[in-house]
């Protein structure tokens, strides 16, 4: 069973906006702001316990250190944490998620919000569920940044590897895609990415496939694999397998610290060359282009 890492907050009121920024970028399913005082705001958030949660509270502590070391006679910030089972939070999540823009173009909103877009802005409705985020962690920020650099031509087709929610392959296909797969080894990820695909109108452009990547048998001009180091090294060979020649691999999911080694992983193929890279804290984005 999925559990979910609850983090309560007692933050002061000075950082009563920096804060809730902050924990979006990292991932949070949503923010609820609890009963306070006059100096002290009190939040509580949910992240999903998938391995990353360390890192998260990691990088949550190092940046209240900031804040403190930019205002030291402002009170110290407190956190309290729990573990919740999966079934506990039921529906709650839904009190929590709230519109976001993720890019200039894209703003990713529950289904039932109804927002006033821009001109030549695009909603994303998300349901996540009570298994995945919303689309709103630096790694998905990162690769949706990628993407949109990447598909400036119409038409390419796209492979989403470890779809998650599947707002990678739903943004690929509004970007102009013409066939885009997103795959997963998680069954109820499947579901639920299949659900925001046909919420978002995108079904004849975008296939959800439960599987690994020896289970797909094409090749595609974009690869995107937004996952972990570990996954990245593993899967190397099959990512560059279902890669045209000419196309680009957008990796992403990577700690600052790890770009090298992942960096240098691929490059040793002699089959990619490196495009760029981008930052969004401390966590990276590598795009490759496949030697033609």
């Amino acid at each position: 069973m999925k559990r979910w890492l609850v983090v309560e907050l007692s933050i002061p009121k000075e950082f009563g906006e920096a804060v809730p920024n902050f924990l979006i970028e990292q991932g949070a399913a949503g923010i609820e702001e609890l009963e306070g005082d006059l100096k002290w705001e009190r939040l509580r958030t949910y992240f999903p316990q998938d391995g990353k949660e360390a890192r998260i509270l990691y990088a949550l502590r190092r940046y209240l250190k900031s804040l403190e070391k930019i205002a030291p006679e402002i009170p110290r910030a407190q956190i309290r944490m729990a573990s919740l089972p999966e079934q506990d939070w039921g529906e709650n999540w839904k009190r929590f998620f709230k519109p976001v823009q993720v890019t200039p173009r894209f703003v990713v909103k529950p289904p039932w919000s109804k927002i006033r877009l821009k001109r030549g802005q695009s909603s994303i409705d998300i349901s996540p569920g009570m298994a995945f985020g919303t689309g709103t962690h630096a790694t998905t920020l990162l690769s949706i940044q990628a993407l949109e650099e990447s598909l400036e031509k119409k038409g390419l087709s796209v492979l989403d590897v470890g779809t998650g929610s599947g707002i990678l392959s739903i943004i690929a296909a509004k970007l102009g895609a013409k066939e885009v797969w997103g795959i997963d080894i998680d069954g109820v990820a499947v579901e639920n990415a299949r659900e925001n695909v046909e919420k978002n109108r995108v079904s004849a452009v975008v296939k959800t496939r439960k599987g690994s990547l020896g289970d797909l048998h094409k090749k595609f001009d974009v690869v995107v694999a937004n996952i972990d180091f570990k996954g990245l090294r593993r899967i190397r060979k099959p990512l560059l397998n279902h890669l045209k020649k000419r196309g680009l691999l957008i990796l992403s999911g990577i700690l600052e610290e790890e770009k090298e080694k992942i960096r240098l992983h691929y490059l040793e193929t002699k089959l990619l060359r490196w495009i760029k890279v981008t930052q969004e804290g401390e966590w990276i984005c590598l795009t490759f282009k496949k030697v033609g």
